[in-house]
């Protein structure tokens, strides 16, 4: 899914089936167990991907969400949030911008130092908090996974994306770590069935 030169079609496929997993495997309980109950709250979502995250929280509340992506194919199937193209290292707002920044399964696409870069971009926006939903690395995750895409996946992005992305995503201690090094103090969570969520309040 890195590979933004694929037929719009793959990425098409990938988006639907990539909403069913947030939908059943935890992505959008992640994030929205940690939210502010506050009314109005101002929320960005960095890589949006197909805004499927902030579509669902939008839809539950009275947020209002921009998402940014530097692929535009999936900000098209933004509907309750306002989509903007922009990079994750270098985000296109003002300090203290936003109430929450968030960011769901994007990390483990990065390296370590482009890790850093963007949870030091979140912060500098976030006036009340950082959110990052990633995955477990555990060998459970990873079979299971694998054996669900296998059997049920039409998308080749998912069945390919979905265990590499268990295999480079995270333990607690190096999620933590890595917000360390980025000078953002946090609490890594674990989440139902094999997410991580780092939760940095200011």
């Amino acid at each position: 899914m890195d590979d933004m030169g694929r037929p719009a079609g793959e990425f098409s496929d990938a988006y639907r089936e990539l909403e069913i997993i947030n939908r059943r495997l935890g992505g959008i309980r992640a994030i929205e167990r940690f939210l502010p109950s506050a009314p109005n709250l101002l929320i960005l979502d960095v890589a949006a991907g197909a805004c499927d995250v902030s579509e669902a929280l939008a839809s539950r509340s009275s947020r209002r969400i921009v998402v940014l992506d530097r692929n535009d194919q999936g900000l098209k199937r933004a509907r309750r949030s306002m989509p903007v193209v922009g990079d994750a290292m270098d985000l296109p707002f003002a300090d203290r911008s936003f109430d929450v920044v968030m960011a769901s399964l994007v990390f483990h696409h990065l390296s370590n130092e482009q890790c850093r870069r963007a949870l030091a971009e979140m912060w500098r926006l976030a006036r009340r908090m950082v959110l990052v939903n990633d995955l477990h690395r555990h060998p459970l995750a990873y079979w299971s996974i694998r054996v669900l895409t296998g059997m049920f996946s039409r998308s080749v992005m998912v069945r390919n994306d979905a265990p590499l992305s268990v295999r480079r995503a995270f333990k607690p201690a190096e999620l933590m770590q890595l917000a360390g090094d980025a000078g953002v103090p946090c609490q890594v969570y674990r989440s139902f069935p094999y997410r991580l969520v780092l939760v940095a309040r200011k």
